[in-house]
């Protein structure tokens, strides 16, 4: 359990060097625990901090700098999400519309170009009732359109497997393209059963549904494949030059820094592995799903935009995507607050989205009470994805009493793969520290 002991704002520039300081203990104390690198950067009111501590490149040694390039997997749904409530700002469609008149003009032009692609509608994928799945549902994760993912993690102690991971490595420099993945034979003519679940309610995760979220944006914007569809568009200007969305390639190719898979997948228990995907292009699989490449800073600048200025789409249609307060996920967004914010009320509200994709793990979150804009990003990819909601709960708190001139003790226990727990209590402030902040 770590003590934070935090100064109240001064001045813009004290309250940077400040945040510096607290936000590079955090990452150097996260890196070495975890044995990875950490890029962790903060947006307030007052101003913004970038750090980053640990190892990027393990083979030759290279320090992790604030500079660095991350993939950040399914953080990239948060702002398909604030993409296509933009254009339902606009008037180009509805919530309730239902998915195929929004792609099957996009599907059906790319079939006749391509004769690899062996469907051109969604009906012909999965039937006239999935047909008819509305993009709310898809926002949402209540469709019951399978993932593409076939990540099992094993409940017995068995061998948690996960076939595609194996064709990806077996095949590092093959690109799956969204249709590829739509149509692979465990996602094409296939449903599940999406029934609500304890604690969680009604929550079935696929990416297979932000896919389609992304024909729809690219259907609406009048191109003829998927990949003239230009996500960078929908950023902000001074964002368009900064963020990536990889449409082929490997992290190498997108000039991040290389991932490492240290998860137990198609292994024997207990014996991890630690695969450099690098050079593996099917890190990127998915696209709309999850293909952003950033800065931790400009991640952060990325969910302050969505979230704070509105900037990339309305305010009202923005306060949809929230997650309700005891639910796991809204529309395009996790209900971070749930597993990382660490204390009971408005403080503790936030949202965001995690990251994970092979070989990398991130969290982005902002938390309204106090304008805080969170993203952290590691090159390790773990079963549990522990280190990110981890450090994100010593991140936070540490910024929280800066701004507010408290004290937090915090402690993290791991609850499963979406979070953990991250309690936090007030204690008083030690006589005379109001002229040091330390975390010990």
């Amino acid at each position: 359990m770590w003590r934070l002991l935090c100064l109240v704002v001064v001045t813009p520039l004290a309250a940077s060097t400040k945040l510096d300081e607290l936000l590079l203990e955090v990452a150097r104390k996260k890196s070495a625990e975890y044995n990875c690198s950490f890029s962790i950067a903060v947006r307030t009111p007052s101003g913004k901090a970038a750090v980053a501590s640990g190892v990027v490149d393990f083979e030759n040694a290279q320090p992790a700098k604030e500079s660095d390039l991350y993939p950040w997997g399914s953080v990239t749904k948060m702002f398909t999400a604030a993409s296509v409530m933009k254009l339902v700002g606009s008037g180009k469609f509805r919530l309730d519309d239902a998915i195929a008149p929004l792609v099957d003009d996009l599907l059906g032009k790319m079939a006749a170009k391509d004769p690899s692609q062996n469907f051109s509608s969604v009906e012909e994928l999965w039937g006239a009732d999935l047909a008819k799945t509305t993009l709310r549902q898809l926002l949402s994760m209540q469709s019951s359109i399978p993932d593409f993912d076939t990540a099992t993690p094993s409940k017995g102690g068995g061998i948690s497997k996960d076939p595609l991971r194996a064709e990806l490595y077996t095949t590092p420099n093959h690109f799956y393209k969204p249709t590829e993945l739509m149509s692979v034979p465990w996602v094409a003519n296939h449903s599940k059963d999406c029934q609500a679940q304890p604690f969680v309610g009604k929550f079935c995760y696929s990416s297979t549904n932000f896919m389609l979220l992304g024909m729809a944006l690219a259907q609406a914007t009048g191109v003829d494949s998927w990949a003239a569809f230009n996500q960078t568009a929908f950023l902000p200007d001074y964002l368009q030059n900064q963020i990536r969305f990889a449409n082929s390639g490997s992290p190498k190719d997108a000039g991040s820094v290389p991932g490492y898979d240290r998860t137990s997948y198609n292994r024997a228990p207990g014996n991890l592995s630690n695969h450099n995907n690098w050079e593996v292009e099917g890190v990127f699989a998915g696209w709309t799903a999850s293909n952003v490449v950033a800065t931790a800073a400009h991640i952060a600048d990325l969910s302050w935009e969505i979230w704070k200025e509105h900037s990339l789409a309305p305010e009202a249609l923005v306060k949809q995507m929230i997650p309700s307060a005891m639910h796991i996920y809204g529309m395009g967004a996790f209900n971070v607050g749930l597993f990382s914010g660490g204390v009971r009320g408005p403080l503790g509200q936030g949202y965001g989205h995690l990251g994970a994709t092979y070989g990398y793990q991130s969290i982005v979150g902002f938390f309204p009470a106090l304008n805080v804009s969170v993203a952290i990003a590691t090159n390790i990819e773990t079963d549990k994805q522990v280190q990110t909601p981890d450090s994100l709960c010593f991140t936070y708190h540490a910024v929280a009493g800066l701004l507010m001139n408290k004290t937090f003790d915090c402690k993290f226990q791991t609850m499963g793969y979406y979070g953990g727990r991250c309690t936090c209590s007030e204690t008083p402030a030690p006589s005379g520290s109001a002229s040091h902040a330390a975390i010990v």
